[in-house]
């Protein structure tokens, strides 16, 4: 059995795909690449992964004729939801390609898009907490790092402006960034970071943000999520409160940094791997064969 995997059109992903090859490995699961060309190498008995913007599968044909192939040749197909279910149109939007991809399973990053889709399908939370994928830079010296400003990766968006613009002069946006090296630079001179949600009343916890920002001694000033992953992630260096209160919050925090208390969560955290819905997975997969 190998375990492939169809990553279109976007880098957003590739630290969680790093990352999840790695815990893969660690299960004897060989994790490729899904070649399109390649149709007559692949097993019955092989898994696909489909991890994509659900709006490239509307949007563009080329990406629906491969969803297509995927579909005759593949039959443990998953797809991985990686947008905040909060609305119907993002339900429907869902439903349409489930209806057309027929996956047996479903993989999401956060706990609050369970159950947001009204479909039988077994959901598990797959994101690993840290691994070596996420190892970017050494953490022993916080001391040098900019502490002055906070850093938002992401598009400033009717949502989000009032707050980003409560920052002024402190906030430095950041968003065309996604390869390792880039981030690796960012997260080696800068300390502080936002995360503010995409969409109003949005109770989404960003991993794919949030992830390599903890383990690489970043801090983190959130707006409030689900209560189950804010209990899970709170003892580490992420600050969840109101969104009306993070600006406060920030400069409270920047006139009392404890460089030593950011240094033993980034490693508490480093140390706390936990990738218990991998083997969930696995255990459901077993079952069915």
């Amino acid at each position: 059995m190998n375990f492939y995997i169809y990553n279109p059109e976007t880098k957003l992903f590739d630290f969680f795909i790093d990352s999840l090859k790695i815990e893969l490995n660690k299960h004897d699961i060989n994790m490729l690449h899904y070649d399109n060309s390649s149709l007559s190498l692949y097993k019955l008995s092989d898994i696909i992964l489909i991890i994509i913007n659900p709006q490239f599968i509307v949007d563009y044909k080329h990406i629906s004729d491969i969803i297509d192939n995927i579909n005759i040749k593949f039959k443990f197909k998953i797809l991985y939801l990686t947008e905040p279910i909060n609305f119907l149109v993002q339900k429907r939007v869902y439903l349409d390609i489930i209806k057309k991809m027929k996956p047996y399973c479903l993989w999401t990053y956060t706990f609050e898009n369970f159950k947001k889709i009204n479909s039988n399908l077994n959901t598990f939370k797959i994101f690993p907490t840290f691994n070596n994928a996420y190892n970017f830079l050494n953490i022993d010296n916080n001391t040098n790092k900019n502490s002055k400003n906070i850093i938002f990766f992401g598009n400033i968006n009717q949502n989000r402006k009032e707050l980003c613009e409560q920052f002024n002069n402190y906030l430095i946006n950041i968003s065309d960034c996604w390869t390792k090296e880039g981030w690796k630079n960012i997260l080696k001179n800068n300390l502080l970071y936002l995360n503010i949600h995409r969409r109003l009343n949005c109770k989404s916890f960003e991993s794919f943000r949030i992830i390599p920002i903890l383990s690489n001694g970043g801090v983190i000033f959130s707006e409030k999520c689900n209560e189950k992953e804010e209990n899970e992630y709170e003892k580490y260096n992420i600050i969840f409160v109101e969104k009306n209160k993070l600006y406060d919050t920030f400069l409270h925090y920047i006139d009392n940094i404890n460089y030593d208390d950011i240094y033993k969560k980034t490693l508490l955290f480093r140390n706390n791997v936990s990738n218990d819905e991998i083997d969930k997975y696995l255990f459901f997969h077993k079952s069915i064969n």
